[in-house]
């Protein structure tokens, strides 16, 4: 866009803005390696980590082939960005019948894959072996035969929800209509529950929550009278016209249907084919030379899993999401901490998966068995092992970036008690502009019910980072209450949770940024080497206000400035570095580990600067005159004025308005008036430029001139392109 400021006959301002006036540096330095990957976290990356695990697995019930799907995946992502990655699995305690309901050619809402409960005795198809079909949805609850067109045959039936015996003698009717499925269009905002039939069924039934349901009959139903469809909507309500006539003429809807159940086996070994495990993934990258594991760890994770039939895209992919891109941002870099990540299956079950792992590596124990798919057996009395002791602490996420509006950032510890991954990630908030405490966005209190109560328990530092609505008691004690909330303390989260709604929409891709910044941030900050410069100057007086910049091999980068007590905290991976402040040096500093670097700036730089106010002046001199005009005779005249310029912009420009003809009243010269700069144009500022203005005005002997005075208003202008 071109920006034009004028000036006419006087002077006259352009809008104030602040011009440097300081040193030119011949390189800019880089940002510090903390900027730099904290501004490398992109939420877009988070998002369709969220999206394939939501959509393209779908919902991840613990000990189903989802669960293992999304184990594979995460651990194949880290397998490829250089980390050392396994996945163990560890005994399920349930059995599960399920299906996976897909459409070849349609858009399914809330995302193409539907995780729904199989009666536990109808067939089983296997997983890669689904069946296909249209669906005919029958507007009824299969009780009579009649209900079952003609045009049942080789179709998947759609029935009105029933249960029990009702649905047992819908399904035999189905199938003696030629059905090839059945779905029971459930109505809750979940699946139904484990249930069977009596008898068993040769064909697969399958039951829908509300937002299948409500889909199946906007997709197969044409418009009714007064124009109503089945769009799904909230809380599982439709349109009140849904059992018109008109769905007697149904749209074609194709479906697959693949069932499968997964067995509870809790004396199989890690070759017995049908178990129901909890799959959790690790991931960890070394630190340098770490040839003997004591290196100090910073952990981070998420749950896998969800709630059954869920697509878990914020509970929890959104958890997946911000540790898988920590992970990226991080994978070059060489440290002098182990960096450790994971998913842990089996959170909805009762913290399953994670505790198993805990028992494994948090404790000191003895696997009675010999059995990797059982978890160790914990030494009486519990006894925190080597690995435990040297994690820093543990950054576990669980529902990192909802849209619903009332919801705020938490660290949630068991205890309710801030502790060293907390005030980690408070320093972070407050560094990228976040309000932080009681009050502020993001805020700190008690609730256990995830992933980091194993950690806590072991005694490490440890927090639940989850954005929701939480209250806190009205007095503000985090700590009391022998529950897994503090007394009085309360939550609420989106209506969406745990059910088959929590999809793509309960995402945002704009939490997930923020929590990558704060989260993400802080995570980073504990992973890098911490440098405390202290400065003074040569007689041990803190040195404060000096500019601190390190070349560690890679270029010059921009530390920050020391504060009042001459002190910075500096974050570097595994680095030799030459630190200045001001213009002390410390030359060779090889940093393997968190060091303390006293330095003596033996002076400082000091910046002297001001702020040019943006302006364009043009000021015209005194008005030009050509005198008298005589008639009958030849000649041109010439007039002269002056006009001073003054710029602070890269570039200006003078111009006049059309000259046009000198007017005497009514009458015009029959010449034009004629305007000449001896300079019209700048390239750089000035000031108090004085131009030379040249008017001529050409008078023909055959002209014809009226008594009186010729004169003309001209309008000059300076302006510019470049303020």
């Amino acid at each position: 866009m071109k920006h034009l400021f004028r000036a006419a006959t006087a002077t006259a301002a352009i809008a104030a803005f602040g011009i440097l006036a300081g040193p030119a540096t011949a390189q800019t330095p880089k940002p510090s390696y903390y900027d730099e990957l904290v501004g490398n976290l992109d939420a877009a990356n988070s998002y369709e980590t969220v999206r394939h695990l939501a959509n393209d697995i779908g919902g991840r019930f613990s000990g189903t082939r989802q669960e293992d799907q999304a184990a594979d995946w995460l651990k194949q992502q880290m397998d490829g960005f250089g980390y050392q990655t396994k996945i163990n699995q560890y005994h399920g305690s349930a059995t599960t019948s399920s299906a996976v309901v897909r459409s070849p050619d349609t858009k399914l809402y809330p995302g193409p894959t539907w995780i729904m409960r199989a009666a536990g005795n109808s067939r089983m198809t296997g997983y890669d072996t689904p069946i296909s079909g249209e669906v005919i949805w029958i507007n009824n609850s299969g009780a009579n035969a009649a209900d079952f067109p003609a045009a049942t045959t080789g179709k998947i039936v759609a029935i009105n929800n029933v249960t029990g015996a009702t649905l047992s003698a819908a399904v035999v009717k189905a199938a003696a209509a030629g059905a090839i499925g059945v779905i029971n269009m459930g109505t809750g905002s979940s699946p139904q529950g484990a249930f069977t039939l009596t008898p068993a069924a040769t064909i697969p039934v399958v039951s829908s929550a509300d937002v299948q349901s409500d889909t199946i009959k906007e997709l197969v139903c044409a418009p009714g009278p007064d124009g109503s469809v089945f769009a799904p909507h909230a809380g599982g309500t439709v349109g009140p016209t849904q059992n018109g006539p008109w769905c007697a003429e149904q749209k074609k809807l194709t479906l697959t249907i693949a069932t499968e159940t997964v067995t509870a086996n809790t004396a199989a070994t890690v070759d017995a084919p049908g178990l129901s495990t909890r799959a959790v993934i690790t991931a960890e990258k070394q630190a340098i030379n770490d040839v003997f594991d004591t290196a100090p760890i910073v952990g981070m994770g998420g749950h896998i899993d969800s709630t059954f039939g869920s697509p878990g895209a914020h509970d929890d992919a959104t958890g997946e999401g911000i540790w898988l891109e920590v992970a990226r941002v991080m994978r070059n870099l060489a440290l002098d901490k182990e960096i450790r990540f994971g998913g842990f299956g089996g959170e909805e079950q009762g913290l399953t998966g994670s505790t198993a792992w805990g028992n494994d590596h948090l404790y000191i124990s003895s696997d009675t068995d010999n059995n990797p798919l059982t978890s160790n057996v914990v030494t009486n009395p519990r006894t925190k092992s080597a690995e435990a002791t040297r994690y820093i602490g543990q950054w576990q996420m669980d529902m990192t970036g909802t849209t619903f509006a009332p919801a705020k950032l938490w660290a949630l510890t068991v205890d309710g008690r801030p502790n060293r991954v907390t005030d980690e990630a408070f320093k972070a908030a407050q560094r990228s502009g976040i309000t932080t405490g009681d009050g502020g966005y993001f805020d700190q209190c008690k609730l256990s019910q995830s992933d980091h109560v194993p950690f806590h328990n072991a005694g490490i530092p440890a927090a639940l980072f989850i954005h929701l609505n939480y209250i806190k008691a009205p007095s503000k004690d985090c700590t009391t209450g022998t529950g897994s909330n503090c007394t009085g303390c309360s939550y609420n989260i989106e209506p969406v949770y745990h059910t088959s709604r929590d999809a793509m929409d309960n995402v945002s891709q704009f939490y997930l940024q923020e929590q990558l910044d704060v989260i993400g941030a802080s995570y980073i900050w504990n992973a890098l080497n911490g440098v405390n410069i202290t400065a003074t100057n040569a007689a041990g007086a803190p040195v404060a206000d000096a500019n601190v910049t390190g070349n560690c091999g890679d270029g010059v980068r921009q530390f920050g400035k020391t504060d009042a007590a001459g002190k910075i905290e500096v974050r570097v991976p595994h680095v030799t570095c030459d630190f200045q402040v001001g213009n002390g040096v410390a030359k060779n500093v090889a940093v393997s580990g968190d060091i303390n670097l006293p330095l003596v700036a033996t002076s400082t730089d000091g910046s002297a600067g001001g702020a040019v106010p943006a302006t364009l002046a043009l000021t015209l001199g005194a008005p030009a005159t050509f005198g008298a005009f005589i008639p009958g005779v030849q000649n041109d005249y010439t007039a002269t004025s002056t006009a001073n310029v003054i710029s602070t912009a890269g570039d200006a420009a003078l111009t006049v308005s059309d000259p046009g003809r000198l007017m005497n009243g009514t009458f015009s010269l029959a010449e034009p008036l004629r305007v000449s700069f001896s300079k019209s144009a700048w390239d750089a500022p000035v000031s108090n430029d004085q131009v030379a203005i040249t008017f001529k005005q050409l008078i023909k002997s055959t002209d014809p001139l009226r008594t009186g005075a010729y004169s003309k208003t001209l309008t000059f202008t300076l302006s510019t392109t470049n303020p």
